[in-house]
């Protein structure tokens, strides 16, 4: 059932995703890449080396910005090109290859070939001032394009794969060792970039996930170290909320190089002092979030029934206005849009809800913004301050005209319904063979027959999590089962002792010392009237 939930029918197609091929062995065909442009790029890079050239790696500031800076910088490394790194800074140049920030690569360089990861494909003013200057041009990217593709030498592009995976099929061209080496990092942005995880987007985490566990990357093991992880049980939840957090964070509120040098150092001394700053960023990353949310909500009435969340301020900062834009959609089940308003320029970072297209929408309101992009689930644009009212409107107007109301209702996706005699340790093992989890294959989550409650407690800081024992009579067998609801904890009230409820979860294995128990993980509970016996 979960295979053909997951459109896997067929016998080959199953045999691949249980046990899926080495991404060394995966062809550019099969993940939309054309073999001319890679050649080419292959060819011209070569050309390069030969000449002594002066090679530029224009990458980007978030996860697969700098994983991708650091998978080319490698394979160039590899076959003898010392290139040199250059990773915007978001207050300062904005996304991507701008004007703005291809004058700050020229003030401290002076390429004669400028590589783009992870961006570009929408750079159309920057290439055409490249081609000016006589600097040659490779662009790899996997974000849509608009209005065309730029005006580069050479383009290498795909939206199959995150923009890791595109630059590891180009270092893998130049370098089979390097690009061998390099899997823990495409495998690390695979899953931080969210991209969908089939195919060879599995082939990447599955051995992505693998070589994480025994990286030499000596920046990583203390990053890992220092959060209390252990290697041998790194899971795609450990690179959500453990690296990706960290890693993006340097590119919020400071300058993500520190991040691409901690995974490229071989220096233990120098690995340590940078992971300490990317901890410490991190912990300024959370408060200044928590201080924004706290903001926010004070203008909730506001958008209470609007179809679209806009929220504006001076105060906010533009590298943690995505993180806020996404908690609001967590909580308000809304596409939401988090605005800087800076002296010169406001900043704006979306986020959406399956069934909207949060790139496409904003495209509608275009001529009132400077520049716009991202993904159907993840945008962003910036508009002169004084347009940030007008645009407002507009975005709320066109929400209520476009988006339904059902499609704002929250809603689980489950599975199917379990009964008490399958929630067992076996069919949680059975399920663990489909991690690693992620878009487009998620935990599955199971409704669950009416229960009596037989314990439930607050846990966590501040009593934020429940936990809950929940009782069933099936088949003369009493069958208990511990409950962990993230977030949950003033529910508990709810549900003392004796109150029937209603569950839906996913299956996990709790390990405590060896010994291995089962575990419901919450995703929501209600109280029900009977209990099915």
């Amino acid at each position: 059932m979960l295979l053909k939930h997951r459109g896997l029918t067929d016998k080959n197609d199953q045999n691949d995703f249980f046990q899926p091929t080495s991404p060394m062995e995966i062809q550019l065909e099969d993940v939309g890449i054309d073999r001319n442009s890679v050649d080419a790029a292959v060819a011209r890079i070569l050309l390069a080396k030969e000449r002594g050239e002066e090679v530029v790696i224009f990458g980007d500031y978030d996860v697969d910005g700098v994983c991708s800076t650091a998978i080319l910088w490698e394979a160039l490394r590899a076959i003898g090109i010392v290139a040199k790194p250059f990773l915007p800074l978001r207050e300062k140049h904005g996304y991507g290859l701008s004007l703005r920030s291809l004058t700050s690569v020229l003030e401290e360089h002076s390429p004669k070939l400028l590589i783009t990861v992870d961006n570009g494909i929408v750079a159309h003013q920057a290439f055409e001032e490249l081609n000016r200057l006589e600097v040659d041009t490779i662009l790899t990217d996997h974000h849509a394009p608009e209005a065309g593709m730029p005006n580069a030498q050479i383009i290498v592009h795909t939206t199959q794969v995150c923009g890791a995976g595109v630059a590891w099929f180009l270092a893998r061209a130049l370098s089979e060792s390097a690009a061998e080496k390099s899997q823990d990092l495409m495998g690390l942005a695979t899953i931080a970039d969210q991209m969908i995880l089939l195919k060879a987007n599995r082939s990447f985490v599955v051995h992505g996930i693998k070589a994480l566990k025994k990286t030499k990357r000596i920046g990583l093991q203390i990053l890992m170290s220092r959060a209390n992880v252990e290697l041998d049980k790194i899971s795609s939840e450990t690179i959500n909320y453990v690296i990706a957090p960290r890693i993006n964070a340097m590119g919020r509120l400071k300058h993500s190089l520190d991040a691409l040098r901690l995974v490229c150092t071989t220096s233990v001394e120098r690995a340590s002092q940078l992971v300490a700053e990317l901890n410490d960023t991190n912990t300024e990353r959370q408060d200044l979030t928590v201080e924004m949310i706290d903001h926010a909500l004070v203008q909730a009435g506001r958008w209470k029934d609007e179809h679209i969340i806009v929220v504006a301020s001076a105060q906010y900062h533009e590298g943690v206005i995505g993180l806020l834009a996404s908690k609001l959609v967590d909580q308000f089940n809304k596409p939401a849009i988090a605005i800087s308003i800076g002296a010169a320029i406001a900043k704006a970072s979306a986020r959406s809800v399956p069934g909207v297209n949060i790139i496409e929408l904003i495209r509608l309101v275009k001529d009132d913004v400077l520049e716009a992009g991202g993904h159907p689930m993840a945008a962003g644009f910036a508009a002169e301050p004084a347009k940030i009212e007008l645009v407002t409107r507009r975005l709320e107007k066109i929400a209520r005209e476009q988006i339904t109301k059902e499609t704002l209702k929250p809603r689980l996706t489950i599975e199917s319904p379990l009964s008490p005699q399958l929630m067992t340790l076996i069919l949680a093992a059975e399920i663990q063979k489909f991690s690693p989890f992620g878009q487009g294959n998620y935990e599955p989550i199971f409704s669950m027959p009416a229960g009596t409650v037989l314990k439930a407690s607050p846990i966590g800081k501040e009593g934020r999590h429940l936990k809950m024992e929940v009782g069933y009579q099936s088949e003369g067998q009493h069958i208990s089962l511990t409950c962990i609801g993230w977030g949950m904890g003033k529910l508990v009230p709810d549900f003392h002792s004796g109150r029937n409820v209603e569950l839906a979860g996913c299956l996990q294995i709790n390990e405590w010392k060896s010994r291995k128990s089962l575990q419901i993980l919450l995703k929501d509970v209600r109280l029900a009237v009977e209990v099915a016996i």
